[in-house]
């Protein structure tokens, strides 16, 4: 895929995206919009034999990026490579104040030419709304918090090394 036509289609997608999940949700969204990358999987195991030796260097590329706020541009320079992205790329809204609105994009590891790529609409960005289970559902109107995922991750983020491992080691016996 021409780069201009990925720059188009995550453009259209982002649009498309903010639409559905304004369907869904009683957010405000800003237009200003930014995105974290998170591949499928971060590390490079024995069994990643499908991927070549450019994805594994993207790979180490992308996470140097982990968790950082980037632009348009930066995803394009990121994920786009000679013609080849990501087979797929699922798309939802994360968080959104009043001045930002965040977007994550899970992306598979494997690049692909773009007739290798199946998603409908503008492909590779699939389009989801992260809905919550009903314990953190917050309602208005039939419609719901899309922050709650962003909430719920703050919530379980470790404070520190101490707290994480009293959290993961000893929290089976203190029941």
């Amino acid at each position: 895929m021409e780069k201009e036509k990925f720059r188009l289609h995550l453009d259209k997608a982002t649009k498309a995206l903010i639409d559905f999940t304004k369907s869904l949700c009683y957010n405000e969204f800003a237009a200003n919009y930014r995105y974290i990358t998170e591949p499928c999987s971060r590390t490079i195991a024995p069994e990643d034999k499908h991927l070549d030796m450019k994805e594994h260097a993207v790979l180490a590329d992308w996470n140097t990026y982990r968790d950082e706020l980037l632009t348009a541009g930066k995803v394009i320079e990121l994920l786009h490579h000679n013609n080849r992205v990501p087979v797929y790329i699922d798309m939802y809204v994360y968080e959104t104040k009043p001045s930002l609105t965040v977007i994550k994009l899970n992306c598979s590891r494997r690049l692909r030419e773009e007739k290798d790529l199946m998603h409908p609409g503008f492909p590779p960005f699939h389009l989801q709304v992260a809905t919550p289970i009903d314990s953190l559902k917050i309602e208005k109107d039939g419609k719901f918090d899309v922050n709650w995922k962003k909430r719920w991750d703050d919530k379980c983020k470790p404070k520190n090394v101490l707290v994480w491992l009293k959290h993961r080691l000893l929290k089976p016996f203190l029941k």
